[in-house]
């Protein structure tokens, strides 16, 4: 006959981890500057041994929580995201807390709605990558509902609310200067459109800049396009202009993030156009797919899972201590050369 199946407590997890129960209930509730990094070690590796996972029921009757955590993200398809909700969530999972996610597919008026069936779900804090549509609907949320807010790579300055992402200035100097040092003379950087998207804004003004701190006397050869990618004409017809603009000058296309780049790759095989042979091709974002293209697809990689895992912590922060000092962490990156950008 099979034994029944004992469930670990709390009281097990303190024990095994020799400290108090309101200790690991600390942990727990992400009161994380109340425990030394020792201590909370300690507590995640018997936690984790011991696969315990708390009874949010009787957690949310005791405290009055729901152990919700909304995540709305602005496009659920990108591989940056799928990242970064993976460590968030890890991080979650963790302290007993589970991800609600909705996607808004850029959309501000989706936000909102998502918002308010969040609220509606009495969720006890919110990761989001905002459109940058609706910063009065999250101050209210903010202000009024008291919920902690963590953003996700997309920045509000007027709002008070924890960001985190890169930096994505230094990112794109970077870029541009090694495609510099890789003989490309003639440059264009692709993204989609800027208004309300801190980092496209960020990466559109640092490439236009560092291109002029490199050669001020040509300020023309700056060639930056947005593009709306559910238009495939006019994706069509800015590569258009980007390539027949360049003459026999050596070219090469910098990418704003991985969902613009392979739209660019595809256009750019449909048109009989070789990478490397033809122009140089360097992407933000490092998808499972950039090494295995063209014999690899030179990236700048983004440390996503920890800056999900970041999120979630901040948010398990800000619910223990909402007056804890704002905080905007900014990562850096990682420049990763592959076959895309040979030395021309």
């Amino acid at each position: 006959m099979r034994e029944k199946e004992t469930r670990i407590t709390i009281y097990d997890v303190a024990e095994k981890a020799g400290v108090s129960k309101s200790t690991v209930s600390r942990y727990l509730g992400g009161r994380f500057h109340e425990l030394s990094p020792k201590t909370r070690e300690k507590i995640k590796r018997v936690i984790d041994e011991l696969q315990y996972r708390p009874n949010n029921l009787a957690r949310g009757l005791k405290g009055n929580r729901s152990y919700l955590i909304g995540a709305l993200v602005a496009d659920i398809t990108n591989p940056y995201t799928t990242a970064i909700l993976r460590g968030a969530e890890d991080v979650c999972k963790q302290h007993g807390y589970s991800l609600l996610i909705c996607n808004s597919d850029n959309h501000p008026s989706k936000e909102r709605e998502y918002i308010s069936m969040l609220q509606s779900h009495k969720i006890d804090g919110l990761l989001i990558q905002t459109t940058g549509g609706n910063q009065h609907f999250l101050r209210d949320l903010s202000e009024n509902g008291r919920k902690p807010i963590v953003l996700v790579d997309r920045k509000i300055p007027e709002l008070p609310f924890d960001t985190v992402g890169i930096d994505n200035r230094q990112a794109t100097i970077q870029a541009v200067s090694y495609l510099l040092q890789q003989n490309y003379r003639r440059i264009a950087f692709f993204t989609e459109p800027v208004a309300g998207v801190s980092p496209r804004r960020e990466r559109f003004a640092a490439f236009q800049e560092a291109l002029r701190m490199a050669d001020p006397e040509h300020p023309s050869l700056t060639d930056a396009f947005e593009v709306d990618l559910a238009n495939d004409s006019q994706l069509d017809s800015l590569l258009e202009t980007f390539l027949t603009r360049t003459g026999r000058e050596t070219k090469a296309i910098l990418a704003a993030n991985s969902v613009v780049a392979l739209k660019i790759i595809i256009k750019l095989k449909e048109k009989g156009i070789r990478i490397p042979d033809d122009l140089g091709f360097l992407s933000f974002d490092n998808p499972d797919w950039a090494a295995a293209v063209f014999s690899g697809i030179s990236t700048i990689e983004q440390p996503t899972y920890q800056i999900g895992k970041t999120v979630a912590e901040l948010i398990l922060k800000r619910m223990s201590d909402p007056q804890a000092a704002i905080q905007t962490i900014s990562y850096q990156t990682q420049l990763i050369e592959r076959a895309s950008t040979p030395r021309v």
